[in-house]
């Protein structure tokens, strides 16, 4: 008995694989459309997924930085009082850090507001204090437009932002006044010349910021401390584990410390949002993706069953149930999305690296100063789920018509073969 059954079962997919091929024509244009939508998915999927990995890796690496380590409460109440939420002897800190694995580079940060005086124009700007040999060995996305970037020994210089240079119509050589409020509440101010012009990935960062050495910084505050000490990560996904190491390692030092991720941070507000407005877009997409191969499947089904009325009518005055006449024309189905399914994903993968490897130039985002080239990123999981997409396609497009092969009279079916 069981042998009859396993016998019944190859016959079902031999005549659906023999089906297949029964008007070749069709099949091709069927297969090609399951192929086209599986390996859209993949190359849109890639493309979103690449521009959201550039974006998110632009912003980390040129001011956010992957972890920032602050003073408990600075986040919730530093806004207030910065100055209550300092981090005291940070070079201690900093040779802790830096021993972790994973962990490329940890500089400290003095971030304080001011205001830039030109003589004839005063702005305010938000400042970093930072040790500019550890910053260009990790900011690789900070870029110097004009003059140059900041090196350990420039005391009394600074670099501006693009949008903050070009409200003062500053340029390197110029002599500009800094005032600032003091950690412990005076007033104080220096006259510093301009190095360099900068710019970041970020309009609005670019047009507020400006940069000075950590030592000029704590100079003007009057102070040793800082109030962050930034983590840059070899690589981006270790962040989280790295950062519930650094609270650990807090706890048991007894540290009033906390470690923030970068996804956590104020700053990182832009580039969150990009996630879920990413994935809305791509759904959509996916949808009518799926739509069209689910119509393509649907008409060729649909198709075959009309034209095999008669042979239906045939296997049911042999004695073939409804449901073996059911599974017959999912099997077609299923092996439609198979073989679109696998093609679709060799090609996907094909025309993604092919598209990387040549590179589609992006124009600059609202909100952002930088172009960049953008490629197509091949994640496994997605092909995939690409491929096992099409495939539940092609079986639920496969149903209506396959059941409505299964229920015709097998009278009025036998007429078709007079």
């Amino acid at each position: 008995m069981e042998f009859i059954i396993q016998g019944c079962r190859k016959m079902v997919w031999k005549l659906a694989a023999l089906n297949l091929f029964r008007n070749k024509a069709r099949s091709f244009l069927t297969l090609s459309a399951i192929s086209f939508g599986c390996a859209a998915l993949i190359i849109a999927g890639g493309f979103l997924q690449d521009s959201l990995t550039q974006m998110k890796e632009n912003y980390i690496r040129s001011f956010l930085g992957h972890i920032r380590v602050v003073k408990k409460g600075f986040f919730e109440k530093g806004l207030l009082d910065p100055y209550a939420y300092m981090i005291a002897d940070p070079s201690s800190l900093v040779q802790k850090i830096s021993a972790l694995p994973g962990v490329a580079a940890v500089t400290p940060r003095l971030e304080f507001p001011g205001l830039l005086s030109t003589g004839d124009t005063t702005l305010p700007f938000i400042a970093q204090a930072v040790e500019p040999d550890t910053e260009q060995r990790v900011s690789l996305n900070f870029r110097i437009l004009q003059g140059a970037n900041l090196s350990s020994h420039d005391s009394y210089d600074v670099i501006l932002g693009r949008g903050l240079a070009e409200t003062l119509s500053a340029k390197p050589g110029d002599k500009v006044t800094l005032l600032v409020s003091t950690a412990h509440g005076g007033i104080n101010a220096m006259d510093l010349t301009v190095k360099g012009v900068f710019h970041t990935i970020s309009k609005s960062f670019d047009d507020r910021a400006i940069r000075v050495v950590l030592a000029t910084g704590q100079k003007l505050l009057r102070t040793d401390s800082v109030h962050t000490v930034t983590v840059f990560l070899s690589q981006t996904d270790d962040t989280d584990r790295i950062c519930d190491q650094l609270r650990a390692l807090f706890q048991k030092d007894h540290l009033d410390l906390d470690a923030k991720p970068w996804h956590e941070l104020p700053d990182a507000d832009f580039v969150n949002k990009l996630v879920p407005f990413y994935g809305v877009f791509f759904g959509v997409l996916r949808f009518i993706i799926v739509m069209m191969v689910v119509f393509s499947i649907f008409n060729t089904i649909n198709t075959s069953v009309l034209e095999r009325i008669g042979e239906i009518g045939t296997l049911g005055a042999l004695g073939t149930s409804q449901r073996s006449i059911l599974k017959l024309f999912l099997a077609e189905g299923f092996l439609l999305g198979i073989f679109g399914a696998v093609l679709g994903v060799m090609a996907g993968i094909f025309l993604g690296r092919v598209i990387s490897w040549i590179g589609i130039p992006m124009p600059i985002a609202p909100g952002t100063t930088m172009r960049w080239i953008s490629k197509i990123e091949i994640v496994p999981s997605a092909c995939v789920s690409a491929g096992a997409l099409v495939i539940v396609a092609a079986l639920l497009s496969t149903f209506y018509p396959a059941l409505k092969a299964a229920k015709l009279e097998l009278a009025e079916a036998l007429r078709h073969n007079v």
